[in-house]
């Protein structure tokens, strides 16, 4: 059965998801033309990098959540290798738009499109992780 501390933590760790990806997309409707944009913007990004990071090494820890959810339901081997390979894109979305952000070439309109796909991205990958942790144990860990 499913450690009540992955649970905690895999919580803890939607709720920090949840708040960064809240900071980048108020930094990025903000107006573009106002002189901390980029700079406000950059720093949301690499808050979400970290809770990206924190998120990613809590849940495919040895004996973490996604270990947990094999050893429970075989069956879903698949949905958590599909999970883990989630992780590395969102990894890499994230760091490509943090490289955007920073390039003065960067149109702000442009940026705007990639944190909305980036947001879009994320909003799939919760909505997975719920329904595999309740496929898994019938548990619903809160969505947001």
């Amino acid at each position: 059965m499913l450690g009540s501390d992955s649970l905690t933590g895999a919580a803890r760790r939607r709720s920090e998801l949840e708040q960064a990806l809240y900071d980048v997309e108020r930094a990025a409707a903000s107006p573009a033309a106002r002189e901390s944009w980029g700079a406000d913007l950059a720093s949301g990004v690499e808050q979400l990098q970290s809770a990206l990071s924190r998120h990613v090494a809590e849940v495919e820890a040895p004996q973490g959540l996604l270990e947990q959810i094999v050893e429970t339901a075989p069956r879903l081997q698949r949905a958590v290798e599909t999970t883990r390979r989630h992780h590395e894109i969102l990894a890499h979305s994230v760091a490509d738009l943090l490289d955007r952000v920073g390039d003065p070439e960067a149109a702000a309109a442009d940026i705007r499109l990639d944190v909305l796909e980036i947001l879009n991205d994320f909003a799939r990958h919760r909505q997975d992780g719920a329904d595999l942790i309740y496929e898994a144990y019938d548990v619903d860990i809160g969505g947001y």
